[in-house]
């Protein structure tokens, strides 16, 4: 069973860490993607101002840590759990990005 996990979030980026190695020697950065807009719920608008935890991995992290501060992107990706501890607590795995401004 093959289901469908993907997300796509616009906002500026927050790299909270240098780059670090996974265990396997795989490039790592870890951050926030700092999120407003206004959305329609039901019918009503409603504003949205949020941050969502992202890792990057790889040639995605090599690309992402050279982003400015006032850098806007449209990140692509999938959800997982943080880890297998804390289940309910989601990240976003950037798989792709594109800069906005």
């Amino acid at each position: 069973m093959n289901l469908r996990n993907q997300a796509l979030a616009e906002g500026h980026l927050l790299i909270t860490d240098a780059i670090r190695r996974t265990p396997a020697g795989i490039a790592m950065i870890e951050g926030w993607i700092i999120h407003q807009s206004e959305q329609t719920e039901a019918g009503l608008q409603r504003k949205v101002d949020c941050e969502i935890p992202f890792v990057a991995l790889g040639d995605i992290c090599q690309k992402l840590i050279t982003t400015t501060a006032n850098q806007k992107v449209k990140c692509k990706g999938f959800l997982a759990a943080r880890s297998s501890k804390y289940r309910q607590s989601l990240v976003l795995h950037i798989t792709a990005f594109e800069y906005l401004n």
